[in-house]
């Protein structure tokens, strides 16, 4: 897989914005980004995500998703992961960070361990505070971009909730309809492969694991 792979999903978020008038920043691609396949702190780069930085340096939604810069001027993404790598724990350092929800400690990264026979990773969702998880939701980097296309489509087309912030459905939390459109996210998740980053042991992390094992069902019985 080429940088210039297509990412429909990346076209239909691009497109929804407009749609909607959501305020978007870009930044202009660079020559210098890395390949597919690159070593980032010892991890390979995901083939869909070379292939956003050929096409974007970067991408900012307004108070919303926030994906690191790669530029002439920032390498973000290098420098996002440099800054959590020695404070994380095992497994979540060998996750590759590569946005955030802006204003928050929330990040959103691949998993180079689960990557597929084509290189491409799965996304999820790093909550690190309390209880420490990530919560699987695309089976690949373009198709986080359009469920998170969905997401926003969700939200704008209702006014009551497109104009009030704070009633917004969490993503992924409350929208487990649109994740589990996801058939090869569904197919990893009920083989367990995601159970390393969901059910981490500690101490009061019971009230987390239940919490998480009851959104399960809700992904499970849609997406029957």
């Amino acid at each position: 897989m080429t940088n210039d792979t297509s990412l429909p999903g990346l076209d239909r978020l691009l497109a929804t914005c407009e749609k909607y008038s959501v305020q978007v920043n870009t930044r202009k691609p660079w020559g210098g980004a890395s390949d597919a396949g690159t070593l980032l702190l010892g991890l390979p780069l995901d083939p869909m995500l070379a292939a956003f930085y050929s096409r974007l340096g970067g991408l900012h939604l307004d108070f919303d998703l926030f994906v690191e810069p790669c530029d002439e001027q920032v390498n973000g993404i290098l420098m996002a992961n440099e800054e959590v790598q020695p404070y994380w724990p095992e497994p979540f350092r060998s996750l590759v960070i590569f946005g955030c929800r802006e204003a928050s400690a929330y990040r959103y990264a691949t998993v180079p361990s689960l990557a597929d026979a084509q290189g491409l990773q799965p996304v999820v969702k790093v909550d690190p505070y309390e209880d420490f998880y990530a919560l699987p939701i695309a089976s690949n980097v373009d198709r986080f971009f359009d469920t998170y296309a969905r997401y926003l489509e969700l939200v704008y087309m209702d006014p009551e909730i497109r104009e009030e912030r704070g009633a917004w459905p969490v993503f992924p939390w409350d929208v487990p309809e649109l994740i589990a459109t996801d058939r090869t996210l569904m197919r990893m998740l009920v083989e367990g492969r995601f159970d390393f980053l969901m059910f981490r042991q500690g101490v009061g992390a019971e009230r987390t694991h239940e919490e998480i094992r009851e959104w399960i069902a809700q992904l499970r019985a849609v997406s029957t």
